[in-house]
């Protein structure tokens, strides 16, 4: 099998597009019913007893995507494979074998926000690429449901497989003990959608409420994108949000954030799957999310789930765990057990059966 491991080398390294990609060939070089070949530039790292099919890229910044798009689909025709997976954003234009597609989320054809106006041209395009894969892959139930109904796939041809943790997020109550200042964590990279505002908003209320704990966000923040992250977060906090509320930008040991951390709120308004919901719960953090898109179908029982976009009801509800020992020791057990219900091979054994239905068709 070829895969398009373009996810390894750009941006999509630091979101969750990249753990994907990188945890599913780590995973899939395990099977042994699986032959795993990695299409991705020279230089990159691919997992151990994955075979690496380098490629050669040139086009600079924003030109780079199209000469991917160009490209890719003659290079995984190239390798010697029974059929060829494209895992990210982008759809193969072409493929003379048979062809899994992956489709994490179509945010900018169900957001009507002006700043996905690029994304919402390029998926209406791509929309009919889609329907000519011979199987598509998404992360949840809500996600199917969109591929059904915003591309018009057809949902026999639609696999739901979910993501998990990684094997390092695991509990660590030492580096929670050992936080000089409590604090609550939110994890993802800025956008339009993901709720920094809301987030930042929930930390004012904490101060309100006479709690000690700051916010930490995690997540990679560019030249483009640091300036309305720090314009929402004040929006959220007031002026002086500093005090309270920490951008962190990315941060390679985002286990340890969990693992340190007295909760994770979940402020998006909208996931194909919330990796980082399951993470912190498989290190046995408390979870208290908003209940939208697949966020209500990723946590569970395994978490708190508020009205969508009620500030007030998710402060409270973290003012209660973090002050009362018992219920915050409760959530971290429930997030615990809810956890356990993912895991990377099981999603690689899936993704097999999905391959093997598609190369023996």
């Amino acid at each position: 099998m070829a895969v398009d491991a373009r996810a390894l080398s750009d941006a999509s390294r630091y979101r969750g597009i990249g753990t994907y990609v990188l945890q599913l060939l780590t995973a899939l070089a395990g099977q042994d019913a699986v032959e795993v070949m990695a299409v991705a530039p020279a230089g990159v790292d691919v997992p151990a007893g994955v075979v690496h099919i380098p490629n050669v890229r040139q086009a600079p910044d924003r030109w780079a995507t199209i000469e991917h798009r160009w490209r890719i689909a003659t290079e995984l025709d190239r390798a010697p494979a029974d059929l060829n997976h494209s895992p990210g954003l982008d759809p193969l234009r072409r493929s003379t074998r048979p062809w899994v597609q992956t489709v994490p989320d179509v945010l900018p054809l169900v957001d009507g926000d002006p700043r996905f106006a690029v994304e919402r041209r390029r998926w209406r395009r791509w929309a009919p690429l889609v329907r000519r894969a011979n199987a598509v892959v998404t992360f949840s139930r809500h996600g199917a449901d969109q591929v059904r109904t915003q591309l018009g796939v057809d949902l026999r041809h639609v696999h739901v497989i979910p993501l998990a943790a990684g094997a390092e997020m695991f509990p660590d109550p030492a580096r929670r003990a050992a936080s000089d200042r409590p604090y609550i964590l939110y994890v993802g990279e800025f956008g339009p959608h993901k709720g920094y505002r809301e987030a930042a908003a929930v930390a004012a209320a904490l101060v309100s409420s006479g709690l000690p704990h700051r916010l930490l966000m995690a997540g990679r923040l560019t030249e483009v994108t640091r300036r309305p992250a720090e314009e929402a977060v004040r929006a959220g906090a007031g002026p002086a949000w500093r005090d309270h509320v920490e951008l962190l930008g990315w941060v390679a040991d985002v286990a340890g954030l969990y693992q340190g951390a007295a909760a994770l709120v979940v402020t998006s308004r909208h996931e194909g799957f919330g990796l980082p919901a399951v993470e912190a719960m498989a290190c046995g953090t408390p979870v208290v999310a908003f209940a939208n898109s697949a966020t209500s179908e990723v946590v569970g029982a395994g978490g708190t789930l508020v009205a969508d976009q009620d500030v007030d009801a998710m402060a409270r509800e973290l003012v209660d765990i973090l002050r009362h020992p018992a219920r915050w020791e409760t959530a971290s057990a429930a997030g615990l057990a809810r956890s356990g219900a993912f895991d990377w091979k099981a999603t690689a054994r899936h993704h097999v059966d999905v391959y093997r239905e598609v190369a023996c068709a």
